[in-house]
């Protein structure tokens, strides 16, 4: 269950961004081959593909982890949005995806990873696909291909998209 501040679904409902339609579930879910998570489902399916603009009363940083080979780091970001299934589909397409044969630019992080959100910049909210579907991890941009120079780790945000959304902070 989502515990959000009214100040912020009031926000919400008045800037009145799309929601997303059992056509948008299935397109998403089409080009994954998976079932998108209940609380993600449940969240752009009751309040939308919104912003997290900066009001008085709106949570939007989070904390999130990188585990490197001697420490953890924690580390806070941002969320400026919940993608539309468009962009989200075509984040997916480029960023998960060598764009030609001798690109050394992409992919920008393991295709087993969903953008579904950036945040105030390029970097972006993702969602595991992979063994621990639901899982919500950031990825701060990064101009090198994953896994070169140092683009070779995400951070740990959250077990699901309940705690992502429900531990927000202003």
């Amino acid at each position: 269950m989502f515990e959000i501040p009214e100040i912020m679904q009031n926000y919400w409902k008045k800037q009145a961004e799309p929601t997303a339609s059992a056509l948008d579930i299935f397109r998403i879910e089409s080009t994954i081959g998976l079932k998108l998570p209940i609380a993600y489902v449940e969240f752009i399916t009751q309040f939308g593909f919104v912003v997290f603009d900066d009001i008085q009363g709106m949570r939007c940083l989070f904390d999130y982890i990188i585990s490197l080979p001697d420490r953890k780091e924690v580390r806070e970001g941002d969320i400026g949005f919940i993608l539309e299934t468009e962009r989200l589909l075509s984040a997916y397409e480029t960023l998960t995806r060598k764009q030609f044969e001798f690109d050394d630019e992409f992919p920008k992080f393991p295709a087993h990873y969903l953008p579904i959100g950036n945040d105030a910049g390029q970097g972006k909210i993702l969602l595991e696909l992979g063994e621990h579907v639901g899982r919500i991890w950031y990825w701060p941009f990064n101009e090198w291909a994953w896994g070169t120079e140092d683009n070779t780790w995400l951070g740990f945000v959250a077990d699901n998209f309940y705690d992502f959304i429900n531990r927000l902070r202003p």
